[in-house]
Formats: structure tokens, C-alpha cells, sequence
């Protein structure tokens, strides 16, 4: 069975030395596939270094990129292809449970879902968004990637599709996602403008107000993120925060549409 690997990157070299050490000691993929959207930190030089091969692509939202990789290892006859950030990791329960599969290969399943453990500050949070499954591990020709926006390259996030029977494996993806609760919230304020103008449920008065309070509860009480400590408690404000962003952008989008239609009927 041949295993293929495909990550996508851009100024990774926070993360992506650790991720390619786990790559390489576990030594399972026949290849391994990244693709740039023009990095300048030494992350194509060092991925270089580490076997990959190497492919520019201008950057069009994850879903391109990952549609992208995925048709590299499905034209290169992989037998399945593990889809990596440049940002995550298996831990060492993972790759064996990859292993396993692979020596196996059940003809009945096309793709396999992983548990994603984030963290912060390089600690693990073993409640606040936890249990995360994604399903990562497939069979090139029965796989397929969509957007959490529809099907366009623009969408925030991608899924990755199977037309098939999945599994679950034991271990960990390990996730590291941003630097501090700064560069967290930053980064999802961005997700937040591309949400506010696709979603047009958000916005409202009531989603406006308790929204983030819902976000905590959910995140603190719910799923106890009060037993990660500290860093659940920050974790779970941030998620409250990052639902707020999302619902004022929309507000302010709903305000702005409302008084250009105005405009336009007293136009008239």
C-alpha cells in the first residue's frame, strides 16, 4: 500500500521543523507532497531538505489547496493520502493506528477520521474544543474536498469528503494553531469578515448579545474546559470572543446593506 502525505504552507517554519521530524521518524509515506503559496521564511528550502516535492500554487483559500493535493496523489496512484496542515502532527499512537491500517487495508473503508488536539502555548487543552474529529486519512479516488461556504475555493474552511464506509483511529493529531490568544484572535478576525459577508443568519440583535456568552458556556461548562485551568478558562473567552467578532462584522454588514437600500429607494 502506498501511503502519500500533502501539506500546504506559507511561512510555516514555526511549526513545520516539528512536523516533518514526526513525518520522517515515522517513515511510512512514499511521498511526500507540499504546496506553497510563496513563502519566504525558508519553509520551501527546508521542506525541500526533508524529501518533499514541491509545488507552487497562488493562494486561493484552503480548499483549493487542499482539492490540489489531493488530486496530485490521486494522479500519482497513491492508495491513500494522509492531509496535513502545516501546523499538526500524529503523535506516535497515530502513526502505529496508520500502520495498521495500511497493512490491512480494509477493501470495505475509504477514509479514516482523526481526533485533532488543540493547543496553546504549546500545551495540549484536553476539553475546550475537544472531542475535534476531522477526517484526514482517505482514499484518493473516493475523495472529494468542499468549503464550509459551498464548494468555492473562497470558503473558510475545507472538508475533505469520502462516498464510502470511515473509521475512527486512536492517538492524537496534534495542533498547534496559533502563538498566543493575540495572534488567535487575529487570525480568526479574518475568518470572521469572510463569514459576515457569506451568512446572512448572523448579525441579528439576539445572536449580537448572547451568542458569545452561549460560545463560553459551551466551550467552559459544557465540554469542562474549568479542567484545563487556566488556559481552558482563556481558551473559552477567546471562542466567546471570536463568536462575537463573527456577529458584529455581520451587524455592521447588515447596517451598511440597510442604508444603501434606503439610499437607493429615496434615489428613486
Amino acid at each position: 500500500m502506498s501511503l502519500h502525505i500533502g501539506i500546504c504552507t506559507l511561512n510555516a517554519m514555526r511549526t513545520l521543523p516539528v512536523v516533518m521530524d514526526s513525518i520522517v521518524q515515522a517513515n511510512l509515506h512514499n511521498r511526500l507532497w507540499v504546496v506553497d503559496s510563496g513563502s519566504t521564511d525558508g519553509t520551501i528550502d527546508f521542506a525541500k531538505k526533508c524529501g518533499a516535492t514541491m509545488l507552487h500554487r497562488d493562494w486561493d483559500g484552503m480548499v483549493g489547496q487542499r482539492r490540489f493535493l489531493l488530486e496530485q496523489c490521486r494522479g500519482q496512484g497513491a492508495d491513500w493520502a494522509l492531509m496535513l496542515d502545516a501546523d499538526e502532527w500524529p503523535d506516535s499512537a497515530l502513526w502505529g493506528a496508520v500502520a495498521k491500517l495500511m497493512k490491512e487495508d480494509p477493501p470495505d473503508t475509504v477514509g479514516a477520521e482523526v481526533h485533532r488536539q488543540l493547543m496553546v502555548h504549546g500545551m495540549p487543552l484536553n476539553f475546550v474544543c475537544q472531542p475535534e474529529r476531522r477526517l484526514r486519512l482517505v482514499r484518493p479516488e473516493h475523495s472529494s474536498v468542499a468549503g464550509s461556504c459551498g464548494d468555492q475555493a473562497e470558503g473558510i474552511h475545507d472538508r475533505i469528503q469520502v462516498e464510502g464506509k470511515t473509521i475512527r483511529l486512536p492517538g492524537k493529531l496534534m495542533h498547534d494553531a496559533f502563538v498566543d490568544l493575540a495572534d488567535g484572535l487575529s487570525r480568526n478576525l479574518g475568518y470572521a469578515q469572510v463569514e459576515a459577508g457569506s451568512n446572512r443568519s448572523h448579525g441579528g440583535l439576539g445572536r449580537l448579545l448572547l451568542s458569545p456568552l452561549a460560545a463560553f458556556c459551551k466551550q467552559y461548562v459544557l465540554k469542562q474546559g474549568f479542567r484545563d485551568g487556566r488556559r481552558g478558562f482563556l481558551m473559552s473567552q477567546t471562542m466567546a470572543m471570536v463568536t462575537w467578532q463573527k456577529h458584529l462584522l455581520a451587524a455592521e454588514r447588515r447596517l451598511l446593506d440597510h442604508e444603501a437600500n434606503k439610499s437607493r429607494l429615496r434615489g428613486h
